[in-house]
């Protein structure tokens, strides 16, 4: 994983700016790659501290914060109804609802992967980047940049009755997606957007150039770049998907300290500042969060920051600061009941995906007002068993959020509870 010499939560962006001039820097976005790479990081620069995890709409335009969760995006009724479901259709198949509710949209678009969804789509839109040094930059334009050590701080989408549409194809509902598309239409404008390639997502000003794009010679694109853009999962030179496990040698090290709540009981500590979440609760003795891929994939270490489904494998203990986290042990009653039901659908098995799961269960009763089947698939698909006990997991959840408290009693004695499967 990257090693982190300091933390560094920032109160101004001329703070942040300042710092991330060293290259040894770097600016933290959601922080879902740190255990996937290799990198050794001499600060890092925490902007969630200055308020730019917001959605802002004006009459001309959707303003977005560069350390707003994809979530945020793709359940924003605003963004959703302008633009006629697309942001939904952008985001729901990025991992699982964990991943999206801690990557943020300064993070996807910043770092340009060839994989990146957001950047496909929001090339279809008619959107700028605004940069802390550089201004606001139209965003075809900032993909064919070269990397600097500015800030993206904004994006800025403009509402002008563009109508577009988004499609991504991928071999799994979680995986990154294959081929990706983007088309837009203004007046008799049309504009289409290729991604999940080798490269960086591209612009075709009409439709003609389509198959042009498509015949591109990528494997000379990826000689071009070293294999995609800068991290690459085509090919075992990127250490970003293929990382040295072994940890280099560090220096200079400081310690920090952190006062957060976990199941509302206060904890103060001093820690090294790669100290992951995941890391420092099971140190603490919440055993129910479970490290089963260290990659960002399985959900068996799913927790609640502030309320909110989080990966804690990739989320740094230096962020919880000031948080309240909580785990499987501070939902116990909701967690039992839950279990039960799983038991009578012979779902629990081997066990050791159920804290993960029923948390991520418990979450999205408490998000969703009577879900469809397939709004339940596709919110739990970031959680993932190895006994592939899927289809009585979905039992037990139709079963657990059709019957109420007050029926509960009646349920567990096998009487019929109307309404119920």
């Amino acid at each position: 994983m990257y090693t982190i010499q300091g933390y560094e939560k920032v109160k101004s962006l001329e703070e942040a700016y300042e710092l991330n001039q060293k290259k040894s820097s770097s600016i933290i976005g959601g922080g879902m790659w740190l255990r996937l790479g290799n990198r050794a990081i001499g600060k890092a620069i925490d902007l969630s501290d200055l308020g730019l995890d917001k959605i802002e709409e004006t009459e001309e335009a959707f303003i977005i914060g560069c350390m707003t969760p994809l979530r945020d995006i793709e359940c924003h009724e605003g963004m959703n109804r302008y633009f006629h479901g697309m942001m939904k259709e952008t985001f729901r198949g990025i991992v699982g609802t964990q991943f999206r509710n801690t990557a943020t949209i300064g993070g996807s678009l910043y770092q340009r992967f060839g994989f990146s969804d957001p950047l496909t789509a929001f090339l279809a839109l008619d959107t700028t980047v605004e940069m802390y040094a550089g201004g606001l930059i139209s965003l075809d334009e900032f993909v064919s940049m070269n990397y600097n050590r500015d800030i993206l701080v904004r994006v800025h989408i403009k509402k002008n009755g563009r109508q577009a549409a988004y499609q991504s194809f991928r071999n799994t509902k979680t995986d990154f997606p294959v081929l990706a598309v983007g088309v837009s239409r203004l007046d008799s404008q049309w504009k289409i957007t290729v991604g999940a390639r080798p490269a960086r997502a591209v612009v075709a000003e009409n439709s003609g150039k389509l198959s042009e794009i498509l015949a591109e010679n990528l494997s000379e694109k990826a000689a071009e770049t070293g294999g995609c853009c800068r991290r690459c999962l085509f090919t075992e030179r990127c250490g970003m998907f293929y990382p040295s496990q072994k940890k280099k040698k560090r220096r200079g090290v400081t310690a920090m300290k952190i006062k957060l709540w976990i199941n509302d009981k206060v904890y103060e500590d001093h820690i090294e500042p790669d100290t992951m979440l995941m890391d420092y609760l099971r140190d603490k003795g919440f055993k129910s969060v479970k490290c089963g891929c260290d990659t960002t994939n399985c959900g068996l270490c799913t927790v609640y920051l502030d309320g909110k489904t989080v990966l804690s494998c990739s989320v740094p203990a230096a962020r919880a600061d000031g948080h309240r986290v909580t785990t499987l042990e501070g939902v116990a009653k909701e967690a039992e009941e839950f279990a039960r039901f799983m038991a009578v659908q012979g779902a629990e098995q081997c066990g050791y995906c159920s804290p993960g799961f029923i948390m991520n269960v418990l979450a999205m009763a408490r998000e969703l007002k009577n879900p469809t089947e397939q709004e339940i698939k596709e919110y739990l698909a970031g959680n993932l068993c190895r006994c592939t006990g899927y289809e009585g997991q979905y039992r037990a959840i139709r079963n657990y959020l059709g019957a109420t408290r007050a029926n509960y009693q009646l349920f567990e004695k096998g009487e019929v509870i109307e309404g119920v499967r």
